[in-house]
């Protein structure tokens, strides 16, 4: 093989390669970054949740402005299409003198319609019944929680 043949070989090789890399890196696109909020419609507090492993904050229960602060920068893969949530509830009067540790539940829900790709705020919104809806809104509501206190 000549000197030639093997250079080409050589940069033919390493264009597949970027091409492959490049080809791969696109699939795993993503949507966001997003901020998220959540509010709480539950009796009980969200010590802290997760979306998808992104550590999304807490949630106070009886907090007229839905009882969540709001996190940056979660992303959502292109292709998906759930999110999957951790939830970790406060512990109860009992839970705690007995020393015992937060009830968890984990659940899928569908991904929000996102109406812009790469900005604005996922609320989610914690239910009864261990119940969660997400949505994409431009700008944080302010959601009326029932015996919300200041």
């Amino acid at each position: 093989m000549t000197k030639f043949s093997k250079r080409s070989e050589s940069l033919l090789l390493l264009v597949f390669l970027v091409v492959l890399t490049v080809g791969k890196a696109c699939s795993n696109e993503t949507y966001g970054p997003y901020h998220v909020i959540g509010y709480n419609y539950t009796e009980r507090n969200v010590a802290l949740f997760n979306i998808d492993g992104f550590g999304a904050g807490n949630s106070n229960a009886h907090r007229s402005g839905g009882g969540g602060g709001i996190v940056c920068c979660f992303t959502i893969p292109e292709k998906a299409k759930t999110l999957h949530f951790k939830v970790a509830l406060g512990l109860t009067q009992e839970q705690y003198d007995k020393d015992l540790p937060n009830d968890t539940f984990e659940t899928d829900i569908p991904v929000p319609e996102l109406q812009d790709k790469h900005r604005g705020y996922i609320e989610v919104h914690f239910l009864p019944e261990r119940k969660i809806e997400a949505k994409w809104v431009d700008f944080p509501t302010t959601p009326h929680i029932p015996n919300a206190t200041e």
